[in-house]
């Protein structure tokens, strides 16, 4: 590798790791576009909890914690891509989804070299809980940890979801290694769950 893709990279990880990326660009994305994961509340006007009340789940809260978090996972990595796209265009690379047995994105370089990065989203208070398709995924994470305000009645305007997202919590993690997975994922699918050790790791 030529010192001047390294030099690259330390500059595409650097803007990564810009916590004004995620707590403007991305949150704005997702709060202009929530229509996108839930689009019969923002039809009707009605709040999360309005739709899916606590009650219908019967003391199983988690099964809607996952709902929600399932529904808005695309919206996320939607996000993702466009906005890095927008900030790392000036750098001559470019990020584009993938959906394979790797990962989630990839960031191209201007000689040609592509890095994987795999995408886990969750509501939950300490962990990263997901189906792991491959034993051959990439070592490349970007965490969004968030919660959502489900008592905030959606819209159809653009502007009109501010405050949606109330906690926001991103790791940009290149090659990943000290983190404790709890299951072992093969080479067909396995439910995996991802604990971070304290104080490793960086941060929005």
């Amino acid at each position: 590798m030529s010192k001047n893709i390294e030099d690259l990279k330390r500059q595409v990880l650097e803007e990564m790791r810009n916590q004004d990326i995620y707590l403007k660009d991305v949150i704005r994305y997702v709060q202009n576009n929530i229509d996108d994961a839930f689009n019969y509340p923002c039809r009707k006007n009605i709040s999360i909890n309005e739709w899916q009340p606590d009650s219908d789940y019967q003391g199983q809260l988690q099964q809607k914690t996952v709902f929600l978090t399932v529904r808005m996972f695309t919206l996320w990595e939607t996000a993702i891509v466009e906005v890095l796209n927008k900030k790392l265009k000036s750098l001559g690379v470019k990020v584009k989804p993938v959906h394979d047995s790797v990962g989630d994105l990839e960031i191209i370089f201007p000689d040609g070299e592509i890095m994987k990065w795999e995408i886990k989203t969750t509501q939950g208070k300490d962990s990263f809980t997901g189906a792991t398709h491959s034993a051959s995924k990439c070592n490349n994470y970007i965490l969004i940890s968030y919660l959502i305000d489900k008592d905030l009645k959606l819209t159809e305007e653009k502007e009109g979801n501010r405050g949606f997202i109330t906690e926001l919590a991103v790791f940009i993690w290149e090659d990943m290694k000290l983190a404790e997975w709890l299951g072992e994922p093969s080479e067909n699918s396995s439910w995996t769950t991802l604990r971070l050790p304290v104080g490793v790791g960086h941060y929005s």
